[in-house]
């Protein structure tokens, strides 16, 4: 009678994930120091963990290859013999195997074995369970409008200074609709903070609109000045609304610099347009990374790493389809155009109806490669991107958000407005619908720790520029 066992065995990292971080994150799960973590990646397909049964080794292969390590589970089978009512003992079994000591990582047939000292933790400890926690949204297109229309209103009578409460009050109106593990999102910021930058805003934009009525140097130097205080705004705005904004009693936090916004939302960019496209993927990575790996939840940062080849995959989508629609646009015209002279036709105002389909074509065609470029942005954002131990994972589709986008723009035109509220809600439920957060372990520990984390290192003063720029 035979008893089928695994030996889980390390073959190193998978394709498409970075070496350094799928080792650092190995060593982190498992509490080894970098130079164990090292020396066990270099040896030659070492065993994790001897003889443990079928569904054992599927944790680990999964749990392994969700931080990138590539693993493998060799079968080996243990023949039962009744003589002396002994275990048949080969070289490839380490002794005995016990069903219930699932302690020690590494096998004692491992190479380091003997060098070695690797901690001796539960099977529970090494995968603990996780639990996929959905977004939820249950904002009403109804009741948001009734928000809206006052607070466009308001800031109409009061030439703009409402804004900041309208502001204020829309934020907290989508926070608070927003749920996750059966809690919501709080936004506490106060509106007269939001009133000065928007009142800094205001004089930049005046500055540069009146400065091409002065001289083309004025402008030229206008803009300059523009562009570098730009990445002071960027920073400033998303400290703010990071500090302000919390789940379950703990903020945020964002610690990025002003030299890395400039970087990444300045000098990339402007590198992108000089090789015509070719850094753009570079730029669209490092402008996510330096968001979200500035970004921390209590005291852990959130942590971004995706393969720019999925960026350059996606610029040769845009790329292509962008081409192959002007070349079928350029030849309906073209095709048209022939035909008329041909035809001898006259000039007909009512020739210019055949319009009316191709400007909804055009439309369609520029809403369905934005539907394209901002979910593939979503999936690679979110399905990249982990908090501790924890991770989000997102399934938006490019035809379904394509109908959103299609229908929210109908409904806009044909209300003449009226319906951007709808479209907020529309669009927000969406996002919640096809995004969740997948805890590891214990989701209210994890929460309680960091709050007892952040109060620790709540900060003890605010910037001096403790205001939102952003418009």
């Amino acid at each position: 009678m035979s008893n089928p066992q695994f030996n889980i065995v390390l073959k190193g990292v998978l394709p498409g994930f970075d070496p350094v971080k799928a080792q650092a994150d190995f060593a982190a799960l498992f509490s080894l120091n970098v130079e164990k973590a090292e020396s066990l990646f270099a040896s030659e397909n070492p065993v994790l963990k001897e003889n443990v049964s079928k569904d054992v080794s599927a944790k680990y292969l999964a749990r392994l290859a969700a931080i990138g390590i590539n693993v493998v589970a060799e079968a080996v089978v243990v023949e039962e013999h009744a003589v002396n009512n002994d275990v048949f003992e080969s070289e490839d079994i380490a002794g005995q195997f016990n069903p219930d000591d699932d302690s020690g990582l590494v096998s004692e047939k491992s190479p380091l074995a003997e060098t070695q000292e690797f901690p001796k933790v539960s099977l529970e400890n090494e995968i603990p369970p996780q639990k996929k926690h959905n977004f939820i949204f249950t904002g009403n297109g109804v009741e948001y409008f009734k928000i809206w229309i006052v607070n466009i209103l308001l800031s109409i009578v009061t030439l703009g200074i409402y804004s900041a409460w309208a502001k204020v009050r829309n934020k907290q109106y989508f926070y608070g609709n927003t749920h996750i593990a059966d809690h919501t999102f709080e936004y506490t910021a106060e509106p007269i903070k939001i009133l000065k930058g928007r009142a800094i805003a205001f004089v930049l934009y005046v500055a540069v609109a009146f400065s091409h009525y002065i001289s083309p140097f004025a402008s030229l130097i206008a803009t300059v000045v523009f562009l570098l205080f730009l990445p002071f705004i960027i920073v400033n705005s998303l400290r703010f609304n990071a500090r302000y904004s919390s789940y379950r009693n703990i903020p945020f936090r964002f610690t990025g610099t002003i030299w890395g916004a400039l970087k990444v939302f300045i000098l990339l960019p402007l590198a992108g347009i000089f090789t015509m496209g070719l850094l753009m993927p570079l730029a669209w990575k490092r402008q996510t990374q330096y968001l979200t790996n500035n970004h921390y939840y209590g005291s852990d940062p959130f942590l971004f790493d995706a393969n720019i080849k999925d960026y350059f995959f996606m610029l040769m989508i845009l790329a292509a389809v962008s081409v192959g629609f002007f070349f079928a646009l350029v030849g309906i015209i073209a095709a048209g155009s022939v035909a008329t002279v041909f035809a001898g036709a006259s000039f007909d105002p009512k020739s210019f109806l055949f319009m009316v389909p191709m400007v909804i074509g055009y439309l369609a065609f520029y809403l369905a490669l934005g539907a394209y470029y901002f979910v593939t942005m979503a999936n690679i954002h979110w399905n990249n991107t982990t908090l501790k131990n924890h991770r989000f994972s997102a399934n938006w589709k490019t035809s379904s958000y394509f109908k959103l986008l299609f229908t929210n723009t109908l409904g806009i035109l044909f209300t003449l407005g009226l319906f951007i509220p709808f479209a907020k809600v529309r669009t927000a439920d969406y996002k919640a619908n096809h995004t969740a957060f997948i805890a590891e372990g214990d989701l209210d520990n994890f929460i309680a720790n960091e709050l007892e984390q952040s109060n620790s290192l709540a900060e003890g003063m605010h910037d001096i520029f403790d205001i939102d720029i952003s418009i």
